[in-house]
């Protein structure tokens, strides 16, 4: 109890700042700091031209970037280099207002635009008015603009999919564009043109300078400092490629004290990516697989190349961070990876007893510890328990990490419920995993656990085996579809009954494809509520083209397409179940169904042109069962003219 006691008043100790902001959004520009090269022969005639200028001419580039005349500004920062040392500051004073202005504004677009182009042309210019600190924060920025925009694109995934399945992606996909590489790529440019001469060709991923990033003949001269590094790892890190995010933390442990002396150098966020990137510490990129019930294998990182981990992280105990001096200043990230990696290696245990450790709370999920305020930095939130909840899941153990984490809420009850959405959209995943089977491996698994001795492979085959147990696979069966309906039907009741969970492409997707597997009894139904809440959240979401939420630059993140995404899977859930009808011989209430359920004229046009093609296959499926059914009339006649003959 003692070392609990300790451990918590331990970790609460005081944050030392790693890094600071060189220009912040609301700070003073000092200009009497400013130390440009000037040239004396510079004539008075060109320091006038300058002055009348160069304001007017910068400000006029910025609003109208990308173009030609952004990079021939830059390019004219050398030959304006000559002008009196108060002209050329108060050029240079424009500039930095100027991105000032972009970043307060949160237009990182226009601003990566500007600092590629900036960079391409004259990149000691550019160091030289913002100085490496205030290039390295406007870099982590733009950096987290390129995650948002990885998150958007998988987030989309789930419409694409709809769309394929419904082949409409035309105009879809034209008005939403998630194109995540090119924010990258921007990135990239930026940090390489820093490192050489762009006229070189040179790149920083090149072969030859694997082993040392300063390996060339067009190298400017310019270095990395840690911040520079962190912010690599975290772009790389961010798009799921680890293999390079590993070789920027491979080569800052190279420049910054070695294998062993690299830790005093490490920020805390660079402590959590290491995490993340050699120890599994980050959930989004571990591999789901199957179980004794179902077969199928879901890897984020498939086709990504692999790379050696750092063997300090191979096996990592909460205790090795414990005696340096960077421990009472990691974050909660850096514990919630540390707590993933545990549960990736399913130390469960560990897992436990570091949670213990640290809030106090044991394996049960009671308070045997101290507290921790709520004020405290590693007060728990709700990104924090997801990745509880998900890395105590991870092995199947669905039901158990739900109790656990319940108890944990019911402790520390003051946690901040900020994006729910991802919190749900993870326990939907694992509830999908824990109980999704296959017939097949559903049926070898019930041989198997019923000691079946006989040598039937298929069902069909041991339905004729006496000493096969039929009636108990069929309860069997019927389990882990009642398992299957009650767990995925509470989780999707409270989607449902819970305002504060923003719409979630991934939730309606997945309980969609759900309906689709006839797990429900009552199917028909089934699809109207589904249709209904679809219809509920598209009124809460709408909003026209021109609505001011809708428009960028405005200083916050433009509201998203929720309606759009919306009306697609509406588009899908209908088409099932017209199909489902079709295939029910229920061909008369098509048209009734598209006239009263149709999103609007236009969704009608397409289900009308969508139900023409197909209803020649409906039909066909009709007149077979029509067949099948008069023939099985046939045979029950002659079974019954045969039985009534042997009477005879």
């Amino acid at each position: 109890m003692q070392s609990v006691l300790r451990a918590n008043k331990h970790v609460a100790g005081r944050m030392r700042t790693y890094s600071s902001i060189a220009i912040t959004a609301n700070e003073e520009i000092a200009y009497s700091n400013d130390t440009i090269k000037t040239n004396t022969t510079t004539t008075s005639t060109s320091t006038a031209k300058v002055d009348q200028k160069q304001p007017s001419q910068i400000k006029h580039l910025l609003q109208s970037i990308p173009s030609s005349r952004l990079a021939q500004s830059y390019k004219t920062t050398a030959l304006y280099i000559t002008a009196s040392q108060a002209v050329v500051v108060e050029k240079n004073d424009q500039i930095r207002r100027e991105l000032i202005k972009l970043r307060e504004q949160r237009d990182y677009i226009s601003l990566v635009k500007i600092m590629e182009i900036w960079s391409a042309s004259n990149i000691d210019n550019m160091v030289e008015v913002l100085g490496r600190e205030t290039i390295t924060d406007y870099m982590s920025e733009m950096i987290e603009l390129g995650y948002l925009s990885v998150v958007k694109h998988y987030d989309l995934r789930p419409i694409l999919k709809s769309l394929a399945i419904q082949n409409n992606t035309g105009s879809y996909l034209k008005n939403h564009k998630f194109t995540p590489m090119e924010m990258i790529t921007k990135l990239r440019k930026i940090y390489n043109n820093l490192l050489y001469d762009p006229k070189s060709g040179d790149f920083m991923y090149d072969f030859e300078r694997r082993k040392d990033i300063y390996n060339s003949k067009a190298a400017t001269g310019h270095k990395l400092n840690v911040g520079d590094f962190e912010n690599l790892m975290q772009m790389e890190l961010g798009h799921y490629k680890l293999d390079l995010a590993s070789r920027w933390f491979k080569l800052f442990r190279q420049y910054f004290g070695g294998d062993k002396g690299f830790g005093k150098y490490m920020t805390p966020k660079m402590w959590t990516m290491a995490l993340q990137t050699e120890a599994y510490g980050q959930n989004s990129h571990w591999e789901s697989k199957g179980s004794n019930l179902a077969t199928y294998r879901i890897n984020p990182l498939a086709g990504r190349v692999k790379s050696r981990r750092f063997r300090r992280f191979e096996n990592v105990k909460f205790t090795d961070f414990q005696q340096d001096s960077i421990w009472p200043d990691l974050t909660l990230h850096f514990h919630s990876a540390l707590i993933q990696h545990f549960g990736y290696k399913g130390d469960l245990d560990q897992m436990k007893r570091y949670i213990e450790f640290i809030w106090g709370v044991d394996a049960s999920g009671k308070l045997v510890g101290k507290k921790l305020d709520v004020n405290d930095r590693l007060y728990p939130d709700l990104n924090f328990l997801k990745n509880l909840f998900y890395a105590l899941a991870y092995h199947g153990e669905f039901f158990a990490a739900i109790k656990y984490v319940n108890d944990f809420k019911a402790v520390y009850e003051s946690i901040k419920e900020r994006n729910r959405k991802t919190f749900w959209e993870k326990v939907f995943k694992s509830a999908h995993h824990s109980t999704t089977y296959s017939m097949d491996a559903a049926f070898q698994y019930f041989l198997k656990e019923s000691k079946y001795s006989g040598k039937c492979s298929t069902l069909a085959d041991a339905q004729n085996d006496p000493n096969f147990d039929y009636e108990g696979y069929l309860q069997f069966i019927d389990k882990l579809k009642k398992e299957r309906r009650d767990v995925i039907g509470h989780v999707w009741a409270i989607v449902l009954n819970d305002d504060e969970i923003v719409f979630s492409n991934y939730i309606y997707k997945r309980y969609l494809a759900y309906l689709k597997g006839g797990y429900e009894d009552e199917v028909e139904q089934s699809y109207y509520d589904y249709m209904t809440s679809l219809l509920k959240q598209y009124q809460r979401h709408h909003t026209g083209p021109n609505s001011f939420t809708r428009r960028a630059g405005q200083g916050f993140e433009p509201a998203p397409n929720y309606d759009d995404n919306i009306r697609v899977l509406y588009g899908e859930a209908i088409r099932s179940l017209i199909s489902y009808k079709g295939k029910n011989m229920l061909l008369g209430q098509l048209e009734p169904l598209i006239e009263e359920w149709a999103f609007d004229e236009e969704m009608k046009e397409e289900l009308a042109e969508w139900v023409g093609k197909r209803m020649p296959y409906f039909k066909k499926d009709l007149e077979t069962k029509r067949l099948q059914y008069m023939l099985k009339l046939r045979e029950e006649d002659n079974e019954k003219s045969e039985q009534f003959l042997s009477l005879l």
